[in-house]
């Protein structure tokens, strides 16, 4: 049964698609991540996403990942930087 405590932001969309949104989430020992229910059977994503995670800047396992998260998406409303003339 899926509860509102397994609510989180998933490793596989916040590392391939760029999205936080918390979803409804399943804990994988595997991997070391919370991943939604949309992925959990898409192994392709899966190992992309622990690859990519591998590479990551200042990951330190689950204890960090939704502040890294929210600080990615806050760098991105700042590197934006066009200007429409």
């Amino acid at each position: 049964m899926i509860t509102t405590s397994q609510m989180h932001i998933c490793d596989v969309c916040r590392l391939l698609d760029y999205d936080t949104e918390r979803k409804f989430c399943g804990y994988c020992s595997l991997c070391d991540a919370w991943i939604c229910d949309q992925d959990q059977p898409q192994w392709g994503r899966r190992i992309l996403a622990a690859a990519k995670r591998k590479m990551e800047f200042g990951y330190s396992g689950l204890l960090n990942y939704e502040e890294i998260a929210k600080g990615e998406k806050a760098n991105e409303s700042h590197t934006d930087s066009r200007t429409i003339a």
